[in-house]
């Protein structure tokens, strides 16, 4: 058998997973990094098996997906790395350059912007000369914490931090899922690979130190500063993610950016 060809997010905020998922795969994973709008494309092109993908992908697709519910990418509150710097406060930005990387995130800031949905653009080039054109530009993962940290922008809002003010439910960036023909052509590798996901999970859960001190190596923010961002997300799919999740596609459904609900059952 093939290996099942996995989607890898290159951004420290999954990395905790990919950790343990990587010591656990051997040869029947195969893996290729991309930022999540990359990845979602490959799994829908069928050059992907399984991925972690951007929520509002997978609901828009789910007729064609199989849901994994084991693993997400959520927040309670502050995320840090999903963020809209602008040049005036949230509430009077009426222009945004929006990240190519991040479907879920535009999705929400749909949701988030008061007085209906202002125009939206690619983001191109550096956001610094960007927000010399439009009032904000959305950032996610890496790029957004680099630019928190450099604080070029004078308003910087948390999209984590502004949906749990409105809804206080977890807000659910990322799931996983397998393209249906594969879940129903390899069920038992579908399985074991959403077992070694929980696997994964658990051990970052338990012993959290090793994964912060590999990730420190592995991205250019240090150790201090890796363990406080990565305590501000969670890795799990229980009752409170698919509440979250459930009232996100809701609200998205309503701002435009979702035509059906889909079922979120296993």
């Amino acid at each position: 058998m093939t290996p099942l060809r996995v989607g890898r997010i290159s951004a420290l905020n999954m990395y905790p997973v990919y950790h343990g998922l990587e010591r656990l795969a051997g040869p029947g994973l195969e893996f290729t990094d991309g930022l999540p709008t990359t990845l979602n494309d490959a799994l829908l092109e069928d050059r992907l098996d399984v991925s972690c993908m951007s929520s509002i992908a997978y609901a828009r697709n789910a007729g064609r997906l199989r849901l994994i519910p084991v693993a997400s990418i959520s927040c309670e509150g502050t995320v840090d790395s999903i963020q809209v710097f602008s040049r005036v406060p949230f509430d009077r930005v009426r222009s945004v350059a929006v990240t190519p990387a991040s479907a879920s995130s535009v999705a929400l800031l749909r949701i988030l912007l008061p007085d209906g949905t202002p125009p939206f653009r690619p983001l191109r080039g550096d956001p610094r000369a960007a927000l010399a054109e439009v009032d904000a530009v959305l950032l996610i993962a890496d790029e957004a914490l680099e630019s928190l940290r450099a604080g070029w922008a004078p308003y910087a809002t948390d999209l984590g931090e502004r949906w749990r003010e409105r809804t206080g439910l977890p807000m659910v960036f990322a799931v996983w899922a397998a393209r249906e023909e594969v879940a129903r052509a390899r069920p038992a590798d579908v399985r074991a690979l959403a077992r070694m996901l929980a696997t994964a999970r658990g051990s970052y859960l338990r012993d959290p130190d090793p994964v912060v001190a590999a990730a420190a190596a592995r991205f250019p923010f240090p150790e201090d500063y890796v363990r406080r961002y990565l305590g501000r997300l969670s890795y799990g799919f229980g009752p409170p993610e698919r509440a979250g999740l459930a009232r996100f596609l809701e609200l998205a459904a309503a701002a435009g950016e979702l035509d059906r609900l889909p079922s979120l059952a296993a």
